[in-house]
């Protein structure tokens, strides 16, 4: 079993910086907070191609058995817009065949927003149960004061109900009252989103 190591943890999130593939780094921050035995795996999350390849073999495990999950990663990636209008699960897998065909670094690889997808709440916690053998609990509509540890969904429309998953935008991971995401720790989710409007809409809780 690896040592705890609060730097290393923190770093998990670094490619979300470039990316919008928070689903997948908090979920790496939750893996290693709560799977000593992950550590060895979790700790090269931060690298690029190991970021994608994790995200590739999931999304065609989704394909080989034709889940629904992809029908909603594709919708609620698209609700993002602009470049994300026309996103499909086959020209995303593509992209990172391509990145991994011309051998580009990780630099340039980070920088691109392209490799951003959005995963619903049903989506993360499929990818925990498949990728990670770990069952969740998914809680709606929870106040933004937090007690347990937890990936948190956070929304700046405070529940929408006119939003896709309540004006979900990103996920954080929450313990013992400090919150993970980008590479960096908060003290809460106002302080992480840089503004006082946004509030926790979703938390899956690890059981």
């Amino acid at each position: 079993m690896s040592i705890y190591n609060q730097t290393e943890m923190e770093s998990l999130g670094v490619t979300n910086v470039g990316w919008g593939v928070c689903g997948f780094t908090s979920s790496f921050y939750a893996m290693y907070d709560q799977d000593h035995s992950a550590r060895p795996q979790i700790i090269n999350a931060t690298q690029a191609y190991r970021v994608l390849a994790e995200i590739k073999t999931y999304l065609r495990m989704l394909q080989s058995e034709n889940s629904p999950l992809l029908k909603d990663i594709t919708t609620f990636t698209q609700s993002f817009g602009g470049k994300f209008s026309n996103f499909s699960i086959n020209a995303y897998i593509e992209e990172i065949n391509k990145a991994a065909a011309q051998n580009l670094s990780t630099q340039q690889i980070v920088k691109d927003s392209k490799f951003g997808i959005a995963m619903p709440p049903a989506a993360v916690a499929d990818y925990l149960k498949r990728m990670w053998q770990k069952n969740t609990n998914i809680a709606e509509g929870v106040a933004s004061s937090l007690t347990n540890s937890g990936i948190v969904g956070v929304s700046k429309s405070a529940f929408s109900t006119q939003e896709p998953y309540h004006g979900l935008k990103h996920y954080l991971y929450y313990k013992n009252g400090t919150l993970y995401s980008w590479g960096n720790t908060y003290n809460s989710v106002q302080q992480a989103m840089d503004g006082s409007a946004w509030k926790v809409v979703y938390v899956i809780s690890i059981v």
